[in-house]
């Protein structure tokens, strides 16, 4: 006990000699009334829109670091720029064309004290937005323009779009902002010739040459083929004659289930859905001579369609069952769409069988190679991740039920929407509760283009 008292005691005698112990002037101590020495052996960089000024520093031991004077426009603000003495370098950018400029570089210490001034001359590239108006690629796209560009520089930019109003002067769209290499589409427009005006501006307010160009956006409808009873005219390739064995498809399906369902316009709980396969219909056990691999199911899970003519397209909608099935475990979350003009693959091009599945799927069981996507073009992907981010379908809350019901919208690529394609298959890499199942289910879906005459 007395032990803990004194070093009780002496802990607190410490803490009160420190607290009234006059406090060290910081100030004072590294108050230094010379000046530091000037930058010396400076390097200009010119870099697009700026450039890089390296140097060599004083050696004053307490130098804080440089700073660059230097103006956008003759006669316009003095703008400062600092780098710490911990650098070599100063990076100044923003600049809105290629002039020669004079800067300013000034060392300084703690004390605020600063050097005489060295003067670098500086003749900043092409600024970043003239580089990407010089990139840009501008074409039709379904009820609207798509806007392409290369941002080598990775500037923060504003891609703008005006339209001629009602008396013919250009008036702002909309503006779609942008880090790096892109594209985007700006839709809304009838399927008349017009005029657009592409606009590139920087963070600054600088702006590239304006880009006017004369555009036809392309009509956009419901592409599905039609009977007159409404009925899908689309063909699931490879099931009639059976081939789909041959590619990996499933090759049956639930006799309420037809494939027209698919797309009959109807998300209502009575219609029915798509089932591509049925355990007892495709096991691999066919296939292999390991009777342990019998009734083992692979993924992806594939459906190809046969459009039956060439069609452009645009976007998609999946619509997911109302009533007690809602949010069904086999409904597609993760899928990849493909499309092709070319007739697929079929018994007629291979040896045997299990050659044909290997060159159409990527099964490991079977050593599958995914060979056929490279005959093939990657026009879509889609994730269904509801409004409320789950990414587990247990977690799903009504809300992001009713969004699946109402329908879920996807672009297909956009820089194929001027490609007209005949055959699709839709690669179903993950249904919604993620299990080892062998069925995918579609309820609803609806495509949307424009067909190619």
């Amino acid at each position: 006990m007395k032990t803990s008292f004194y070093l009780a005691a002496i802990i607190s005698i410490s803490f009160f000699l420190i607290q009234c112990s006059e406090a060290p002037n910081w100030d004072d101590k590294n108050t230094n009334s010379s000046p530091p020495g000037a930058v010396s052996y400076p390097v200009v960089k010119n870099i697009s829109g700026g450039a890089v000024i390296f140097y060599t520093l004083p050696s004053d031991d307490d130098l804080v670091g440089v700073k660059a004077l230097y103006s956008y426009h003759e006669g316009s603000e003095i703008l400062e720029a600092y780098s710490s003495a911990y650098t070599d370098s100063i990076t100044l950018v923003g600049f809105p064309d290629t002039r020669e400029r004079t800067v300013k570089l000034i060392a300084f210490n703690k004390s605020r004290q600063e050097s005489d001034p060295v003067e670098v001359t500086i003749n900043p590239l092409t600024i970043p937005v003239e580089v990407i108006r010089n990139s840009l690629d501008v074409s039709e796209t379904f009820n609207g323009i798509l806007v392409k560009w290369q941002n080598p520089n990775k500037a923060d930019i504003g891609v703008s779009l005006y339209v001629p109003d009602s008396l013919g002067f250009m008036k702002f769209d909309y503006t779609h902002f942008s880090r790096g290499s892109g594209h985007y589409a700006f839709r809304g427009y009838e399927n008349k010739e017009r005029k657009f005006r592409i606009v590139i501006r920087d963070r600054w307010g600088n702006t590239a040459t304006p880009l006017d160009t004369l555009l036809t956006p392309i009509f956009e409808e419901d592409v599905v083929a039609r009977a007159v009873n409404g009925r899908t005219t689309w063909i699931r390739y490879g099931y009639d004659d059976k081939t789909t064995l041959w590619r990996g498809d499933y090759p049956s399906t639930f006799s309420t289930a037809a494939f027209w369902m698919m797309f009959d316009e109807s998300s209502s709980t009575a219609s029915s859905y798509l089932n591509p396969g049925l355990p007892e219909t495709f096991q691999l056990s066919v296939f292999t001579d390991n009777k342990e691999d019998e009734g083992i199911w692979q993924r992806p899970m594939y459906l190809t369609i046969d459009m039956t003519r060439e069609t452009k397209l645009s976007r998609y909608k999946l619509y997911g069952r109302g009533g007690q099935s809602a949010l069904n475990m086999n409904d597609p979350y993760h899928i990849r769409i493909w499309a092709s003009n070319e007739t697929p693959k079929g018994p007629d091009d291979f040896e045997y069988q299990m050659e044909s599945l290997r060159y159409w799927t990527n099964w490991p069981l079977i050593s599958g190679t995914d060979a056929w996507k490279n005959d093939w073009t990657l026009v879509g992907e889609s994730l269904m991740i509801p409004p409320s981010g789950a990414t587990d379908a247990y977690l799903w809350t009504a809300e992001d039920i009713r969004w699946e019901q109402s329908g879920v919208e996807f672009d297909f690529f956009s820089e194929h929407s001027n490609t007209p394609f005949r055959y699709l298959r839709i690669e179903c890499i993950e249904t919604l509760f993620k299990l080892d199942l062998a069925q995918m289910h579609f309820h609803l879906m609806q495509v949307f283009g424009s067909v190619h005459f």
